[in-house]
């Protein structure tokens, strides 16, 4: 039986090791904000934004910004960080997630599992919409699209 893969709090405390925070056979990544999963959204703008919860704020739009709304960073650059997590989204199967908010507390982490984890052909198929949605964008603002057509 295998057990569901969860989100953990990464620590910097001197002696924690990730290898050791879970009991996960697949491992564990860490997903914090300095790693390429990172959320691009800071929860100190949140906060200045006047967002009561700042934690969910920043969940919630780094959902909507992985899901291919350009809205917020219309930019190359993040364009090409959403296709780095989107691309590398099944190598995160199974395996835990590590980051540094609390459990309980909203974390773009919990977006990651949830797509992570979702059967192949539905994650190939969302994918799929998001770079779809994202060419559409592109285009609509005089961009040349991310992505090749597909005949």
């Amino acid at each position: 039986m295998t057990r569901q893969p969860r989100r953990i709090q990464r620590r910097r405390t001197p002696g924690w090791r990730l290898a050791t925070a879970t009991t996960n056979p697949l491992g564990a990544v860490i997903v914090s904000r300095p790693s390429r999963y990172g959320n691009p959204c800071k929860i100190t703008l949140m906060q200045e934004m006047g967002y009561e919860d700042p934690h969910a704020a920043a969940a919630g739009n780094f959902r909507t910004w992985l899901a291919g709304n350009r809205s917020d960073a219309p930019t190359d650059e993040a364009d090409q960080r959403r296709e780095r997590i989107l691309a590398s989204l099944p190598s995160l199967r199974g395996k835990d997630l590590a980051c540094t908010c609390p459990p309980g507390q909203a974390c773009h982490g919990d977006e990651l599992l949830r797509l992570a984890n979702l059967p192949a052909a539905e994650l190939t198929a969302r994918v799929a919409v998001v770079r779809a949605r994202v060419d559409r964008q592109r285009i609509a603002w005089g961009e040349e699209p991310m992505y090749a057509a597909v005949a």
